[in-house]
């Protein structure tokens, strides 16, 4: 036996790992190649402004919910404070005149939709019986499935029977294909904007029932506060992470890895070898493609992945009280992104309800606008950097155009412009396509998960979204959770934990 694990990235999964491994005695070093903790769970700041680049809403965020015993281990969740959104998202029609509120509450919810579109009744009620059905479901999270045993198998399908059949219908339907059968076209259009399209139905069903528990709320100081906190944890629990640190090999002898080695070339042994990263990157370039099947090579040559997505974020020398911060607004006479991406409409953050990402009497807004072509965001950076630098701001001018119109008084107020782009995410995180999340969870795609394990190779686990369809934060911190007690079981040791 040998306690020395190497872990491959600082984003959720892999402090999560981290922690956990720790806590069990394990001896853990992270390597990241950015800066800062996080990975894909960050934020920036500019001037004084945070502008958040994830996190909508945490699906545990009160004693209630499930998740909430996990993330306690994690961060101490009494100090941590969430706002619970009234509303999820007010879509507004193409002329910006008339608005559908969706409501967090359902009974609301039901309310708006009836009265504002009264022709779409009996789906409406479909829709809102489905929330109200999956209010009652408390996911089974404390057992990893890898480290399950046939009694643990039964106690949970007893657990899931009661909903068999509504997630039997509700996983069979895309976001898009339940959008088109809607005959209200305002209602049509906020049905399309709860997430991204291709998405299971199911997905956007069990979120908006954690919201309607009030057990998922926005985490108060967002994104980089919450992987900086896991972060402090882990490293008051012993362990270690080094920045700016790029893994480029993982090292393997007679099917079992070894260690890794860096882009400097220093190589680091191990007992243990925990994958965070990239998944695309991990198995075909880290590993050389070595260790792979046909079901591994189905995920990247067939199933679809979350876009890559451009963010402009604006800082405001100015409050925007009593505003509904999350909002879907249309964009007057469109705008083109790239050769293959348009926008008629802006999904929009006002962050007047999180005082600790701006100075006082001052105001974040971001707004993040899904790409189709994220090649020629990192093309553009690469051979043309003026140009890209002019599409950035032109881009970001048409917005704030978009935020004049609509709320007045916003030109002469911003003292911050910032543009991420496909090209940013692939610096700062390596993700395969400039990716945010993973695999979309799509009707075709299932309830599969990939392995956390590749055939022919021992001592390696892989997590993090890329074996996590559907991506979110609690796959990923639960991924890492779940390797550790794998690598417990693996050597005959009880998994223990660590509360606050």
């Amino acid at each position: 036996m040998g306690n020395r694990v190497k872990i491959i990235g600082a984003g959720i999964a892999g402090l999560s790992s981290g922690c956990y491994l720790q806590m069990n005695g394990y001896e853990t070093e992270i390597y990241e190649l950015h800066n800062i903790p996080g990975g894909l769970c960050t934020g920036w700041e500019r001037m004084g402004y945070t502008f958040d680049g994830c996190v909508h809403w945490l699906v545990g965020s009160s004693p209630e919910n499930n998740f909430y015993s996990l993330w306690n281990e994690l961060i101490n969740m009494k100090r941590q404070k969430f706002v619970d959104h009234e509303i999820y998202n007010r879509i507004w029609d193409k002329n910006g005149n008339k608005y559908i509120d969706f409501y967090t509450d359902v009974d609301k919810l039901e309310s708006e939709l009836l009265e504002k579109a009264p022709e779409d009744e009996s789906l409406i009620i479909s829709f809102t019986r489905a929330i109200r059905r999956l209010k009652t479901l408390k996911m089974p999270v404390n057992k990893a499935r890898e480290v399950m045993g046939p009694l643990d198998g039964i106690k949970t399908l007893i657990k899931f029977l009661p909903y068999i059949n509504t997630f039997r219908k509700w996983h069979k339907l895309s976001i898009e294909d339940f959008s088109v059968k809607f005959e209200n076209p305002l209602l049509r259009e906020g049905i399309r904007a709860l997430f991204v399209p291709e998405m299971a139905m199911l997905f956007i069903l069990m979120n908006m029932a954690w919201m309607a528990n009030k057990g998922a709320g926005y985490p108060i100081g967002g994104s980089l506060k919450l992987s900086g906190n896991i972060a402090d944890r882990y490293e008051k629990l012993g362990g270690k992470i080094y920045y700016n640190q790029r893994v480029e090999k993982i090292l393997t002898y007679e099917g079992k890895a070894k260690g890794i080695k860096l882009a400097s070339g220093e190589e680091k042994s191990a007992d243990f070898v925990v994958s965070a990263g990239d998944g695309f990157n991990t198995i075909f370039n880290m590993l050389d493609g070595k260790f792979k099947d046909k079901k591994i090579d189905k995920y990247y040559d067939k199933y679809k992945v979350f876009p890559s997505f451009m963010q402009v974020s604006l800082g405001l020398k100015r409050e925007m009280n009593g505003i509904e911060p999350n909002q879907y607004l249309p964009v007057p006479g469109n705008l083109k992104i790239d050769d293959l991406t348009t926008i008629n409409y802006l999904g929009l953050r006002i962050f007047n309800f999180d005082n600790t990402l701006a100075p006082k009497g001052k105001t974040t807004i971001t707004a993040l606008i899904p790409t189709k072509n994220y090649k020629y965001w990192i093309d553009l950076k690469e051979k043309d950097s003026k140009k890209y630098r002019e599409e950035k701001k032109r881009i970001s001018n048409r917005i704030v155009e978009v935020l004049e119109d609509k709320f007045g008084n916003i030109k002469n107020n911003v003292e911050v412009t910032d543009v991420s782009t496909p090209a940013s995410v692939i610096r700062y995180t390596g993700n395969w396509k400039g990716s945010f999340e993973g695999w979309i969870l799509t009707p075709e795609l299932g309830f599969g998960q990939m392995d956390k394990t590749l055939p022919g190779l021992d001592k390696f686990f892989m997590i993090g979204q890329w074996v996590e369809p559907g991506g979110g934060l609690p796959p990923a911190m639960m991924s890492g959770r779940a390797v550790a007690q794998m690598i417990c079981k693996k050597e005959n040791k009880e998994f223990i934990t660590k509360s606050f």
